[in-house]
């Protein structure tokens, strides 16, 4: 089998070291990562450009290459040109950070996971609740239970019509509740900072991070959100079809005497 790991975080996160050590058992690994840090890229797509790339040398990885380019870049290229060999599974992370609720929506960890679906490969995006994670060590256990979560994901028989986005609590292991696969969606609102300020003689804006607002029900396990913080590992499957069918006989309806 052959595994294609990416990231948001940048090709220099420890997250990816602990996802290679434990990805290797299962297969060859090939890198492709931002060259610096893409968070919050969503499925942001470079075309008509020039992108610098750069070989790396990693353990265990047959081939890694550092794109300066976003999450979703690294894995359209490293798909399509970089890598040879057909791909088996995609796995996007270990994130600093959650992704749950609508954070899916902007997530660059997703979008890579997002793209490798759509390229047809079963794929998986991966986050710890820590925003403070930095060493190789903070990462190696969410590495195992990605591992764990892969092997029934590839043994299912719907792996090619939806990515898993796994999410793992900050929680020694003896303290994780259990696996939740959640069904229920939450808007998490940033309440950020927004100011004028004067650069080079330009008018801009400064904007800073502010603290995370839950618009739900913090003791809903359904939620994905809710569940990670309290103290469950999450499992969602997520569909590249964003067509929402229950509305289509309303719109039909509501538009079939339209003049134009």
């Amino acid at each position: 089998m052959n595994i294609l790991i990416s990231n948001d975080d940048g090709i220099e996160c420890p997250g990816i070291l602990a996802l290679v050590d434990e990805f290797s058992k299962l297969g060859d690994i090939y890198v492709v990562a931002p060259g610096v840090q893409q968070s919050a890229k969503s499925h942001a797509f470079t075309f008509k450009s020039v992108m610098r790339v750069e070989e790396r040398t990693i353990d265990k990885v047959k081939k890694a290459y550092a794109l300066w380019g976003t999450p979703c870049d690294c894995v359209h290229i490293g798909l399509e040109f970089l890598i040879k060999e057909k791909i088996d599974l995609v796995v996007s992370g270990i994130n600093i950070g959650k992704n749950a609720g609508s954070d899916v929506i902007y997530s660059g960890t997703c979008g890579a996971a997002r793209e490798g679906l759509l390229m047809g490969v079963p794929s998986i995006a991966v986050s710890l609740d820590d925003y403070q994670a930095k060493t190789y060590e903070d990462f190696t256990y969410v590495a195992y239970i990605a591992g764990c979560v892969a092997k029934k994901y590839l043994d299912s028989d719907f792996s090619d019509d939806y990515f898993l986005n796994l999410n793992v609590p900050h929680l020694p292991k003896e303290e994780i509740k259990g696996i939740r696969v959640c069904d229920k969606y939450g808007y998490i609102e940033y309440a950020e900072n927004y100011s004028f300020i004067e650069m080079d003689g330009k008018m801009c804006i400064d904007i800073k991070n502010g603290e995370q607002e839950y618009h739900f029900d913090m003791n809903d396990n359904d939620i994905d959100a809710s569940a990670c913080k309290n103290g469950y590992i999450t499992l969602t499957p997520l569909m590249a079809d964003q067509i929402n069918r229950e509305r289509i006989s309303e719109m039909k309806y509501i538009f079939d005497d339209l003049k134009y």
